[in-house]
């Protein structure tokens, strides 16, 4: 069984991660927050079916796929459950806005392009696919946790990632 401690330094840790995932699928910031709270106390709930010899992130991120698909399904049956009136858009990541001088409008422009080109792109995958992208590319997860967190075989997992990569990758060379 997990200890406490070690769960809160766990929550501290892939709380930002596990964020943007889910924010990704349920399209909404603030229902984001909410379904990565249930996601955090379901954990807590159930620390003594955590296995250690699983790694912590693959557990978390598959019980948070699993959470949005619930939340996903509650939506579709009453498309005004969880939804924020007059919700705001997500705030601008600061961390990754340019420093002062360093800013080129063209080249943010393209970037800008780039970037919304390879998420429309992304949505078009299968959700399995998207989610082992995702995990992988964008949250760092390993192979193996990936594997993990969605009961995939891991040369399945590292398969899908390369192959939707290298579709991505050539539906948008146009835009490079």
């Amino acid at each position: 069984m997990l200890a406490v401690e070690e769960f809160e330094r766990y929550y501290e840790d892939i709380r930002p991660g596990l964020l943007r995932f889910v924010a990704a699928r349920v399209h909404d910031p603030h229902a984001a927050a909410d379904v990565v709270q249930e996601v955090y106390a379901k954990a807590f709930r159930n620390l003594e079916r955590f296995d250690k010899r699983r790694a912590f992130s693959a557990w978390i991120y598959a019980i948070a796929r699993n959470a949005c698909i619930d939340f996903l399904r509650r939506r579709i049956r009453d498309p005004l459950s969880g939804v924020a009136p007059n919700a705001p858009a997500a705030p601008p990541d600061l961390d990754t806005l340019p420093a002062a001088g360093e800013w080129d409008p063209a080249s943010a422009a393209e970037r800008k392009d780039l970037v919304a080109a390879a998420r429309e792109e992304l949505e078009k995958l299968p959700d399995l696919r998207r989610a082992a992208v995702e995990m992988k590319i964008v949250e760092g997860l390993t192979f193996r946790e990936v594997a993990e967190a969605l009961d995939t075989p891991l040369g399945t997992v590292a398969f899908w990632v390369r192959e939707s990569l290298e579709a991505i990758a050539a539906r948008l060379r146009h835009l490079k």
